[in-house]
């Protein structure tokens, strides 16, 4: 999962209080070079990053953005920016926020959120809709606070992820423990990698929110670009490179070079759980997956735009493994107010309650 970082600004109006991008001289005029998105393009020759992101300091300060984010499309699948919700309205570009794919408020606490969130109103009634509520979690932060800036970010509909201000180590075993302890709270699957983190799925009430767990150092592909047109692995990464003295061989080593932070400190588990049926047919775990996010959502269009999968992907290995069982998996109900749900079967439910139980006891003795 190769991920570009960019910073195309070092100046913002966001005021977050634990905001570490803040930095640097703040007299340059034009931002990030366009040069160096030019020469990242020449040496990468075809190879194209699953996304990029493009963060805080606001990037809307960069006055050629429109310009840095047609190039990263030529470079990257997927584009996110992340913007803090306290930005100036009169900053907002509708022409540069339709070329993205996602747009990710940052939220540092509940009190930023409530008074700031005729922002979120005025991205919808821009006809943006892909917006994600990025609840900051840190030391400063406690679980009830992030819950309530939740059921707030959870009004208006957005995609909700909670999770540390980037490059900084996840703090979320206290938040899980806390959620475990909640009768409103399940702990689902584990989502994969989201950004620069390992991540697992919880439900609210049963609704789905993103909690970045631990850092994914183990097989990283992350190169980062700072505002002044220097390449590294990430900001943590001594070595830095201008983009004019940047060669193919450089960008490979930083690409592809272990992750600089302490392994023996930063290491986390990866869980995959499978079944076996009697007939010795396995239920490999992204099927596992996907049936519980089924099961919560009620839709097979949501669950597997929920894993970031097309349908068609997951359509045929369902049927296929249907075939191998000999029964069904997933029932499509049609008509009157279920129009459009799908439902799991009563074999299916059962596998999911064994995967759900394995998952439960290995959650909890690794977060303990």
């Amino acid at each position: 999962m190769p991920l570009l970082v960019v910073q195309p600004s070092s100046k913002c109006d966001g005021g977050c209080s634990s905001c570490r991008w803040n930095f640097g001289p703040r007299n340059e005029k034009e931002g990030l070079p366009i040069e160096a998105l030019d020469r990242l393009k020449e040496l990468l020759n075809n190879f194209k990053f699953d996304e990029c992101i493009l963060l805080c300091p606001n990037p809307l300060f960069h006055p050629k953005l429109d310009i840095i984010i047609d190039l990263i499309h030529e470079i990257c699948e997927k584009t996110t920016i992340f913007l803090p919700i306290s930005i100036t309205r009169n900053l907002l570009n509708r022409k540069s926020l339709e070329k993205v794919d996602v747009i990710s408020l940052l939220i540092p606490s509940y009190d930023s959120a409530k008074v700031n969130i005729q922002l979120v109103k005025t991205l919808v009634s821009q006809g943006l809709e892909d917006i994600e509520a990025y609840v900051l979690l840190d030391s400063n932060r406690g679980s009830a606070e992030v819950l309530s800036t939740i059921d707030l970010c959870k009004r208006y509909g957005l995609k909700i992820t909670v999770g540390p201000m980037f490059y900084d180590p996840p703090r979320t075993s206290k938040f899980i423990e806390y959620l475990e302890k909640r009768e409103d709270a399940e702990i689902g699957l584990r989502y994969g990698k989201k950004y620069l983190y390992n991540a697992i799925k919880v439900f609210l009430k049963d609704y789905p929110v993103t909690v970045l767990t631990s850092n994914g150092i183990e097989d990283c592909r992350t190169l980062y670009i700072d505002p002044y047109g220097y390449f590294s692995k990430c900001p943590t990464y001594g070595k830095k490179v201008h983009f004019q003295n940047l060669t193919s061989d450089a960008l490979r080593k930083m690409v592809f070079s272990r992750c600089p932070v302490d392994n023996s400190v930063m290491l986390s588990p990866r869980i995959h759980i499978s079944l076996v049926a009697k007939n010795g047919v396995e239920i490999p775990s992204d099927v596992l997956e996907l049936l519980e996010l089924v099961f919560w959502l009620k839709s097979f269009r949501g669950a597997c735009r929920a894993m970031g999968v097309p349908p068609s992907t997951f359509w045929e290995k369902i049927k296929t493994l249907e075939k191998e069982l000999g029964t069904t998996l997933l029932i499509s109900v049609r008509g009157g107010r279920k129009r459009g749900k799908t439902a799991l079967t009563e074999f299916a439910q059962k596998l999911l309650n064994e995967y759900a139980n394995a998952k439960k006891n290995i959650l909890t003795a690794f977060y303990k």
